[in-house]
């Protein structure tokens, strides 16, 4: 029997109907195959060229609200029939959890265009790698010493998910990716900055290019100076605002906030942040690169707005904390019983990106970077690494050696704009942010 013959719905249903037997009050079966191919770039070169194909089944079961989990890799059915007894079994020594109120019932919904791509699925190894030389010999006709590094790949997958509740649910995927990093030096100057792109089809990439971009960063980083310390506007460019709203979003998982490991704890209904920022989670968008009709739990998805004008105005759930908190799943559950977010989607503002610039007297412009929030305190300190001094409204030269500080909610507070023109990925916008008034520590 090939993988393409097996069929993992019939597979995931016989797993509950044994599980159930075996004693589970409740369980969710995900089974399914996924074939992947990657290739290595390092210092300019093809490292390794790898291609593989798995098959998993992962079995939740549920008594009394403890869960035992257990998952198998490959197709041997007595290896699938002593996970499922397994997870049975752990579930039943599992301390009881009086939250636990139920698995998601069955809930048809449309399925969302452009998940999966022939033309991704067609791949071979060598066509991989084809794309991977193209951006090699990219780089180096652009800079003959550059040392690139990074990777380009693709998974395709094929699964399904059955559960006690009557969920019966079949999907198959794409994803063609490619990030690389370029590495220049002169003398005892470097200069280095990363590009990448990424989809469920391939029509929506230009996976060749990317180099090209990484190069021409790494060029912008050149001749970094070092700054004085004082307070600034900050201006986020689109892959630094897009980090920065991520990590908003995860805050607002109902799990880390029901265990009081939050920033956002006790937030919900107030405001967080100035007014110009809404902040939507859509996995249905067409083509996005974490759209889906469906989470791991088999819930149907929705757009979600997270921050509503500066509001806290939802939490995201998956079964588990929704029936704790007495609500419903709002479908960013994962199978293995955590949430994660999809596609961010903000609001657009009425200006665009250098029109906010030209307004900065005195700046820094932060074309990437991680400005991570502590995920309980909401406490900021972050290195400047992808920053540029501004003033006059012009970016003058990259920055070393700084650093901004800070607490999530001065940021926010402080936000004062949101750009009207946006980097988009698939399903994905990414704006820029302009933050007044904050801290920025240099060496100089």
């Amino acid at each position: 029997m090939t993988n393409e013959e097996l069929n993992y719905l019939d597979l995931a249903r016989a797993c509950v109907d044994r599980a159930m037997a075996a004693g589970a009050e409740w369980c969710d079966v995900a089974a399914g195959t996924a074939r992947d191919i990657s290739v290595t770039v390092e210092k300019s070169g093809i490292k390794s060229a790898d291609a593989g194909r798995g098959e998993d089944v992962a079995i939740r079961a549920f008594v009394r609200g403890g869960m035992g989990y257990a998952a198998v890799t490959g197709r041997d059915r007595q290896a699938i029939d002593d996970a499922v007894d397994r997870a049975v079994a752990l579930a039943t020594e599992a301390t009881a959890d009086p939250d636990f109120r139920r698995l998601p019932p069955p809930q048809p919904a449309p399925e969302v265009e452009g998940i999966f791509d022939d033309a991704v699925a067609g791949l071979s190894v060598a066509q991989v790698v084809a794309i991977a030389v193209a951006n090699i010999e990219a780089a180096r006709d652009m800079e003959a010493d550059v040392n690139l590094s990074g990777e380009v790949a693709l998974a395709v997958g094929r699964g399904a998910l059955a559960s006690s509740t009557g969920v019966a649910l079949e999907s198959r995927a794409t994803e063609v990716s490619a990030h690389l990093s370029a590495l220049l030096r002169r003398g005892d100057d470097a200069g280095y900055f990363y590009e990448f792109d990424f989809g469920r089809n391939l029509a929506d990439c230009r996976l060749e290019t990317v180099a090209v971009g990484a190069v021409e960063g790494a060029r912008r980083f050149l001749g970094a100076k070092r700054i004085a310390s004082g307070r600034r506007t900050l201006v986020l460019g689109p892959l630094a605002a897009y980090g920065f709203l991520g990590h908003l979003v995860a805050a607002a998982g109902a799990e880390s906030i029901q265990r009081g490991r939050s920033f956002f704890c006790g937030k919900e209904g107030e405001r967080v942040a100035d007014a110009c920022l809404t902040l939507v989670d859509d996995g249905l968008v067409p083509r996005g690169v974490r759209s889906g009709a469906h989470d791991g739990e088999g819930t149907a998805r929705h757009p979600l707005t997270v921050i509503q004008e500066g509001r806290l105005a939802h939490l995201l759930h998956n079964a588990y904390t929704a029936g704790k908190a007495g609500t419903e799943s709002t479908g960013h559950g994962t199978h293995t019983g955590g949430i994660s977010p999809t596609n961010l989607r903000p609001a657009l503002g009425d200006r665009p990106a250098d029109d906010l610039l030209a307004e900065v007297d005195d700046g820094i412009y932060l074309e990437s970077g991680e400005i991570r929030p502590d995920p309980a305190s909401g406490d900021i300190s972050a290195s400047i690494d992808f920053g540029f001094l501004v003033a006059g409204g012009e970016r003058v030269h990259p920055v070393e050696s700084a650093m901004l500080g800070g607490n999530v909610f001065d940021l926010l507070g402080r936000l004062d704009a949101v750009s009207s023109d946006a980097r988009t990925e698939p399903g994905i916008l990414m704006p820029t942010l302009r933050i007044r008034d904050v801290q920025i520590a240099g060496s100089e």
